[in-house]
């Protein structure tokens, strides 16, 4: 055979391996859209046999790895497809998502950091970038992230969202109140976000707004047992206990089990004089406690010996 020939059979060669690897690579896709992930695994394995060279299919197996929690394999996947297409930013997001759920956040931002070099206005790998921020106590430079986030896609209800909880966990309540309202604005019925505006008021002492927030939340999601409590709490705030022990038993019908509301109910009897139905609900609460209710036990106790005693 001549070097012609054999230069040929070789592509020839290295052209069947590379379609090869695209066949089981697309299987794989098709697999991860129905959940399939140990046939997805398959063929990526198949792939990157096929071909060792196919950085799509390493990225894919870091992902699934990184799911199974297989932090070391996943890493070295994600490492193997860096190192054939070093400026394919994707891949160094997906190994600092890796890196974030295994608590790893300085090496996680490193890789967003890296990604963001890539594709500098890309608002996902910004925003993770900001979380990481956030993460490390960081809230003003984490803010003015957001804030670029924000302006790169102005009614994009979920920026506003990650914005206004950051915020929030700064302690900036005013500033997340406003973020949380953007959100309302462009999606009306975003129960989460009025929740959260309920929870800062309630925070900041407005007792009357956040129950109307929490209302708002309500309206759009029945199901919300927060909203319910919080609302509760905020009316026996105001004095209006009657109604913060309708609030509780409602929740209680979803919630059985759950000591805490049990004990608010039992404060609202106390306060409308109820006290042997009061003591009925504390001995309920103390009843579901655990060992890491310490601190609630003292506090129904607390108010048991109150009924007990008046």
């Amino acid at each position: 055979m001549g070097l012609f020939d054999r230069i040929k059979k070789t592509e020839s060669t290295k052209d069947t391996q590379a379609a090869d690897s695209a066949r089981y690579y697309s299987d794989a896709i098709s697999y991860l859209r129905y959940d399939r992930y140990n046939d997805a695994l398959w063929c990526l394995d198949k792939a990157i046999t096929a071909d060792p060279n196919n950085a799509p299919a390493w990225n894919d197996k870091g992902r699934i790895l990184a799911s199974r929690g297989k932090r070391d394999e996943a890493v070295l996947c994600y490492d193997k497809a860096i190192e054939l297409r070093p400026t394919t930013a994707v891949y160094y997001h997906n190994k600092g998502d890796t890196l974030a759920s295994f608590g790893e956040n300085e090496a996680a931002d490193i890789c967003f950091t890296e990604a963001l070099k890539h594709e500098p206005n890309n608002v996902v790998y910004l925003t993770s970038h900001a979380r990481m921020l956030a993460a490390a106590k960081n809230y003003k430079e984490a803010d003015a992230v957001m804030v670029c986030v924000c302006e790169l896609e102005p009614r994009a209800p979920e920026h506003w969202f990650n914005r206004a909880t950051m915020l929030y966990e700064a302690g900036k309540l005013e500033d997340s109140i406003a973020c949380y309202s953007a959100v309302i604005e462009i999606a009306p019925g975003h129960a989460v976000s009025y929740f959260n505006c309920g929870n800062a008021y309630r925070e900041l002492g407005d007792y009357e707004k956040a129950v109307y927030f929490y209302d708002r939340a309500l309206k759009y999601d029945r199901t919300m047992t927060g909203a319910m409590n919080n609302k509760g709490l905020s009316l026996s705030c105001l004095g209006k206990h009657l109604e913060a022990y309708d609030c509780f038993r409602r929740v209680l019908i979803a919630l059985p089990n759950a000591p805490d509301i049990w004990y608010n109910k039992g404060y609202e009897l106390l306060m409308l004089g109820e006290k042997s139905d009061a003591v009925e609900a504390f001995n309920t609460a103390l009843s579901h406690c655990t060992e890491q209710d310490a601190e609630l036990i003292t506090r129904i106790q607390t108010e048991k010996r109150k009924a007990e005693s008046a």
